[in-house]
């Protein structure tokens, strides 16, 4: 008998019906695995805050349930406004400088130099130098332009953007760089601090960077920082336009004990400050100068991980956060007359409010061409929670807890 060879295959057909199949479960698998991982990389960042929230525990144990504070209480009472000439102001009223910001020890990373040394942005008022004078500036809660823009260009910081200084990073692991500091989403800044997170000291000058040094992702609500009447809704309330011959309170920088909240689980203590998560654009705004990311509060559909003063962390939506401040305006309306602001939050910093509270675009996002809406990802964004919360520490940024 005769038997003909026989080859065993796959026909082109089979062979296209497998790679159909494979192709369809691929479709359905990276964009779940895609999910997992972006919801880990969230989990992270909470758990990056409530880290953060034991050491703010741990701190308000040791000084009296205060929360972290960097300049001393009665700085405001003895300078004449807030300018390069502070320093020497308060120097020579009370015989001592302001506080110097501690950022850790440690030495160069890049080709700026050799040695080691305590790394700190100093105070120097003897000398009373424009550059030295600048230091300090660093340990006032935030910096607000339009009255405080003699401070050598650092507007819109201060403090609420260092947790990572040694006055509050001693309470968690007493490095200036450290993950806790940083969220996995936050792609350049984690890609800027590698260097130093590789050397592993307790603070490092990093030289192949143009700022030199990176800051957190993380940052305290400034609002809640300073005195409580420095925000005040009512309009009898002396703020930043007040009495004092600076146009300060007595008071303004003594920071409120957190027992002080009056909403403890409605007031975000720490957050993102970056657009990380539900990000739609691009890295960098372009209407910033340099490579800027957009901020958190530029996008209705940014919802930042948030650690609040109760001790709860969740993520907090821009879009949340307008809509309650929607509906605390309109059960205000008939007090309109006693309040100067309404809401939960600053509306419209160039009438409202006086003083500081006007022309810093970057972290007041305004609608109706007030200032800082071309800063927006997009033109529905109306809101400054936790910048500048009415009130302060006694304020709200939400009407209902998540």
């Amino acid at each position: 008998m005769n038997y003909k060879n026989r080859t065993s295959g796959f026909t082109i057909i089979e062979l296209l019906v497998v790679v159909s199949i494979i192709g369809l479960l691929l479709s359905l698998l990276i964009p779940a695995v895609g999910k997992a991982r972006d919801s880990a990389l969230t989990t992270q960042s909470l758990a990056n805050l409530r880290n953060m929230a034991s050491a703010c525990g741990s701190y308000g144990a040791d000084w009296s349930d205060r929360q972290p504070s960097f300049i001393f209480d009665d700085f405001a009472q003895h300078i004449t406004g807030l300018s390069v000439a502070s320093e020497k102001d308060y120097y020579n009223a009370t015989g001592t400088c302001p506080p110097s910001l501690i950022l850790g020890y440690g030495g160069y990373i890049g080709k700026c130099g050799t040695g080691y040394g305590l790394w700190a942005w100093w105070t120097s008022c003897e000398g009373g130098g424009a550059a030295e004078a600048a230091s300090y500036s660093f340990s006032l809660p935030i910096i607000l332009a339009s009255s405080w823009n003699s401070l050598a260009g650092t507007d819109g910081f201060g403090v609420w953007r260092t947790p990572n200084a040694r006055s509050f990073s001693q309470y968690i692991n007493s490095k200036f760089y450290d993950r806790v500091f940083y969220a996995p989403k936050d792609k350049q800044a984690n890609e800027r601090v590698q260097p130093a997170l590789d050397k592993g000291d307790d603070f490092s000058l990093i030289c192949e960077d143009a700022d030199g040094w990176v800051e957190s992702t993380y940052c305290f609500s400034p609002s809640a920082m300073m005195c409580a009447e420095v925000f005040g809704s009512k309009k009898g309330c002396i703020s930043f336009s007040g009495n004092q011959p600076g146009g300060l309170l007595p008071s303004t920088f003594r920071s409120p004990s957190v027992g002080q909240s009056a909403f403890p689980d409605l007031k975000t203590r720490m957050i993102e400050h970056q657009w990380l998560q539900n990000k739609e654009g691009p890295d960098f705004n372009p209407k910033f100068s340099g490579d800027v990311p957009y901020l958190f509060n530029q996008c209705v559909n940014s919802a930042p991980a948030t650690l609040f003063f109760d001790g709860h962390v969740a993520l907090s939506g821009c879009n949340d956060s307008m809509d309650a401040n929607a509906q605390v305006r309109a059960s205000n309306a008939e007090s309109a007359t006693s309040l100067k602001e309404k809401g939960l939050f600053a509306s419209d910093t160039l009438s409202v409010l006086p003083g500081p509270w006007g022309s810093y675009g970057g972290y007041f996002t305004g609608a109706d061409g007030k200032e800082g809406v071309d800063f927006n990802f997009d033109t529905q964004v109306n809101t400054s929670f936790h910048v500048f919360t009415v009130d302060g520490i006694l304020g709200r940024d939400f009407i209902s807890a998540k």
